[in-house]
């Protein structure tokens, strides 16, 4: 039975070889990676062993691995880690067929030996450091800084934005070095302990002149000339006491002032045809008295945009040019200050972070010109002062932002002036007697949003609410008091529609309620001469209250064919109540780079402004009046020579209408309007401006200005000289970096001298008891030329955690008597020339943490 047995199994073995298929030859190890184990592992034995089960593919691959007979870890884990790494050349059957098998693996781990014992290596030292500028604390950001023992680098790091890093150097004594750009090497040997935490600060001194700027990107240009300058070059330039807005005046297109006044008279027109800017909001008057100074103080100014015509569409109202001053926000690091003393006034202001989203800044300004002025006054002038003349402005801001898109801020600021004046002897004039006093003040406070709204689409929108109010009272009879309060609002948006067009659009609203009272002499208008006696004079004489809504709104597109070519047109509407007239400006303006550094550009478009409240007002003027109306024309090169060397040349041609002159037949019949819009004038010249910045140390320009104005009041008259017709009009400035504390200034003007009006004779007024002069062609002579040089020499100190300058800045260092008027004597029968301001040294003190 057994045997049988036997046989029939033998019988199903043989059946089965035949049909079954038969593994030939088993998988061979072509690649054997040995395990990772981690550094120190303990080992039991000299020799681990796990069995690990593997299964390889047809291709020879290993698809899994299991763990069979383990030795604990981390040797189980290192050596199936290793396994799925390995390679085989696949089993195959005997008719040759590759196909995959599960093998077991026997994978031996054999103990390292054992090297011979180090000593630990020593605790390293923590050093955690912070780079700060010298005197202003700031922080030095992205500055490489290095452990180095010889020519070793034992640990390297890189500052934050706070200007901290942290090293962990495996070395007690050792050498820390940084080379921030523009600021001095750090290089300072390390005395530590092993394992020792330091904390050091260091101050590193600036080695680049005080203009260093850094450009982010060229801002859209929408005005053919538009000259924009960096507060801190402004903050020293000669001639202008550290005044930034002062400094428009040395730039070419704006006339020099009688008296230095300060007054706007850009490209031939009327200083009431142009007007200054904070941030787009008009403010009434940008001089203080004697335009030594601004109104708003420089600290928290941060570029100024001088604009002398052919201006964007966002401002309108005007036809002669703009000065718009751009606000920065205030400190957000820490907190900082500056305190200015010198001569002629006195300064603080304070700023920094408010918790992580709101920062806040103020600042305080007031002259003591008033303390200086009577010790220079001779004793024996009729003219002593009750209240000589001061001056107060101040600023506050605040600004908040809550994401990333938006921005929010707050700004109060205004200004205020006042002299009070006692004539110790009757004037001339009988009517100028007794005591005059004038007050100048404004208030604004403006709230400004911004949001970007997505990356094609950002609005800017604010409101403003003012109040401004100006007294004159001279002797008990004549007066004139205005008060207004006006709100202001401007809302602008920006649509990136393609890469070719930009659009933007905005609604700009003047709501103006105003009292006024006035007893005093009629004014003269542009062209009449002043030397009328004020007894001679008609009177204006009313009292009122009224209400002016005038809302404007603007579009403007920005067409750009290729990356060097940009066109822009664009128009606005306005509507005045004063007239009752709407007015549509058209403009458009073209920049073609046609080279690497040359561009040409060019730009025309209409300019209208109402006319002056006194010219309108139904019971002293004419409300039926037209808008004064310009055709502005201008086109220039702009070519770069050097890296920071530049030329700007710009000729313009500005066609005059419907000026407003006095209708010289009210004189004689009452009935007639007193206004009339038949003055027509041109205004034509030549604008350049060659800039020059010499590495970190030099920089400055030379502005020339050929300028011709020309009026003619009344059909069939004869074309007359504008009253600050200047044909010549020559600046030249610098600034010399002497070295991180020196640094000197220098300004050169030669300007023509203003028309004037030749007195031919006088008769005697015998109803007023006056003597009135008799005048020859409006403005057919002219002053002698104006020239002077001014200088500045500024001296810092710089402390680790503030520093300290010292200044002094003199105009007319040569003491030129510059003529700036013709006075005469009671019946003009005799005249001397009035000159300006003597040599004028203003010595000052600025710190600044």
């Amino acid at each position: 039975m057994k045997t049988l047995l036997a046989a029939l199994l033998a019988a199903a073995a043989a059946t089965a070889s035949a049909e079954d298929p038969v593994l030939a030859t088993p998988p061979a190890l072509v690649r054997q990676v040995p395990p990772e184990l981690p550094p120190g592992t303990v080992f039991p034995a000299p020799e681990v062993v796990v069995v690990l089960g593997i299964d390889v593919s047809a291709t020879g691959e290993v698809e899994a691995v299991r763990v069979e007979e383990g030795a604990g870890e981390p040797f189980d884990s290192a050596a199936a880690a290793a396994a799925r790494r390995f390679a085989f050349e696949p089993g195959r059957l005997a008719s040759g067929e590759a196909v995959p098998v599960t093998i077991t693996f026997r994978l031996r781990i054999v103990e390292p030996p054992r090297a011979p014992a180090e000593p630990p290596p020593p605790p390293l030292v923590a050093l955690t450091g912070t780079l700060l500028e010298r005197g202003t604390r700031r922080p030095l950001a992205d500055v490489p800084v290095a452990a180095r023992r010889g020519e070793e680098t034992l640990a390297t790091a890189t500052t934050d934005a706070d200007g901290r890093f942290l090293l962990r150097v495996p070395a007690a004594s050792f050498e820390l070095v940084a080379a921030p750009i523009d600021h001095q090497r750090l290089a300072v040997p390390v005395e530590a302990k092993p394992g020792e935490e330091r904390e050091e600060t260091f101050y590193l001194e600036a080695t680049a002149g005080e203009f260093a700027t850094v450009v982010h990107g060229e801002r859209i240009r929408r005005e053919i000339t538009k000259q924009v300058i960096p507060a801190d070059e402004l903050a020293v330039l000669p001639g202008s006491q550290g005044d930034t807005i002062k400094a428009a005046l040395n730039l070419p297109g704006a006339a020099r002032a009688p008296f230095g006044g300060g007054a706007l008279i850009l490209r031939g027109s009327s200083p009431a045809d142009s007007a200054a800017f904070i941030d787009g909001l008009q403010i009434p008057q940008i001089y203080h008295f004697g335009g030594l100074r601004s109104t708003f103080a420089p600290r928290f100014l941060e570029s100024l945009e001088f604009v002398p015509g052919n201006f964007a569409a966002d401002f309108g109202r005007l036809t002669g040019g703009i000065v718009n001053v751009r606000v920065r926000d205030p400190a957000r690091d820490m907190l900082r200050g500056e305190a200015d003393f010198n001569l002629y006034d006195a300064g603080v202001a304070m700023e920094g972070p408010l918790g992580s989203d709101w920062a806040v800044g103020g600042a305080f300004r007031r002259s003591w010109i008033d303390s200086i002025l009577p010790l220079f006054v001779p004793s024996d002038s009729n003219v002593s002062f009750t209240s000589a003349p001061r001056f107060y402005d101040y600023q506050f801001l605040t600004t908040w932002t809550p994401s990333e898109k938006d921005r929010v801020r707050f700004m109060f600021f205004g200004s205020q002036d006042k002299v009070v004046l006692l004539f110790k002897r009757p004037a001339n004039d009988p009517l100028i007697t007794g005591n005059l006093s004038a007050r100048i003040a404004f208030h604004e406070l403006q709230a400004l949003w911004s949001r970007q709204l997505g990356p094609d689409l950002r609005q800017e929108s604010w409101v403003a609410v003012g109040l401004q109010t100006f007294d004159t009272q001279i002797g008990p009879q004549l007066f004139f008091n205005l008060d207004t309060r006006r709100l202001d609002a401007r809302s602008t948006w920006s649509w990136q529609a393609t890469r070719l067009l930009e659009a933007r659009a905005g609604l700009d609203v003047q709501l103006t309620h105003y009292d006024i009272s006035l007893d005093v002499p009629q004014p003269p208008k542009e062209g009449e001469p002043p030397g009328v006696p004020v007894s001679s004079r008609p009177r204006l004489q009313t009292t009122q209250s009224g209400t002016f809504n005038d809302p404007a709104a603007f579009l403007e597109l920005r067409i750009s064919p290729t990356e060097d070519l940009q066109v822009v047109p664009a128009v606005r509407l306005d509507w005045s109540e004063a007239i009752q007239r709407w007015s549509v400006d058209p403009r458009l303006a073209a920049r073609w780079r046609v080279a690497p550094a040359t561009v040409l550009k060019a730009a025309v478009g209409v300019y209208q402004q109402q006319p002056q409240p006194d010219e309108s007002a139904r019971e002293i003027g004419n409300p039926n009046l037209q808008y004064e109306r310009s055709l502005s024309t201008s086109a220039g090169v702009e070519h770069s020579f050097l890296p920071g060397v530049d030329l700007d040349v710009t000729g313009f041609y500005k066609a005059l209408d419907q000026l407003v002159v006095r209708n010289l037949a009210a004189n004689v019949l009452p009935s007639q309007a007193p206004y009339l819009n038949t003055g027509v004038g041109q205004v034509y010249g030549v604008e350049t401006l060659l800039r020059a910045r010499v590495g970190e140390r030099f920089f400055g320009w030379v502005a020339y200005t050929f300028q011709r104005a020309l009026r003619t009041d009344r059909p069939g008259e004869a074309e007359r000289r504008f009253d600050f017709d200047q044909p010549h009009n020559l600046t030249a400035l610098g600034t010399y970096q002497l070295s991180s504390r020196w640094s000197l200034g220098a300004r050169f003007r030669l300007v023509s001298g203003n028309p004037r009006t030749p007195v031919t004779g006088s008769v005697f007024d015998a109803v007023n008891d006056v003597f009135v002069p008799l005048f020859g062609p409006v403005n057919s002579t002219r002053l002698g030329p104006f020239h002077a040089l001014d200088l500045r020499v500024d001296r810092t100190w710089t402390y680790d955690r503030w520093k300290l300058g010292a200044y002094l800045d003199v105009q007319n260092v040569y003491n030129r008597g510059n003529p700036e008027a013709t006075s005469y004597s009671y019946d003009f029968r005799q005249s001397q020339p009035t000159t300006g301001l003597p040599i004028l040294p203003i010595l000052g003190v600025k710190g600044e943490w």
